[in-house]
């Protein structure tokens, strides 16, 4: 069973700290769940994935004016059919990003300049499930 969320708990930023070790990348697997409608404070009248992707725009301007070496979108694509095992169809969409390390990461999404993008995350995102991956190899 898998917990739907919009925002880490402080325990789960720890753990997550300490588990990926300076200068090793970390991959970070997103799984969606939009919003039908956004949640806007000005009741602006457009879809939870429209939001996401206005979001996503921003984060992604934010990430190359801060120049981060080694951050950048590894893939995204609207979520399919289900081919082995079963579930319940609750994502949307399913995204993969990766950052030179953890620390990076949690400096990008702390800063000032994200808090001023996030709006666009919480009125389009209903909860997701964000799984940090490491770089290793699981097939050697």
């Amino acid at each position: 069973m898998s917990e739907n969320a919009i925002d880490p708990l402080p325990e789960q930023v720890k753990a997550f700290l300490a588990k990926h070790p300076d200068g090793e990348p970390v991959y970070m697997l997103n799984l969606l769940k939009f919003k039908a409608r956004a949640t806007y404070h000005d009741d602006e009248d457009i879809s939870g994935a429209e939001a996401y992707g206005r979001y996503g725009e921003a984060f992604a301007k934010l990430v190359a004016s801060k120049n981060i070496d080694g951050a950048h979108s590894v893939f995204g694509g609207k979520m399919g059919a289900w081919l082995i095992g079963q579930g319940e169809g609750e994502w949307d969409a399913v995204a993969i990003f990766r950052y030179p390390d953890a620390k990076t990461m949690f400096a990008t999404v702390s800063s000032e300049d994200y808090r001023k993008i996030h709006k666009h995350r919480k009125a389009g995102l209903e909860g997701q499930l964000l799984i940090a991956c490491d770089n290793g190899n699981v097939f050697d």
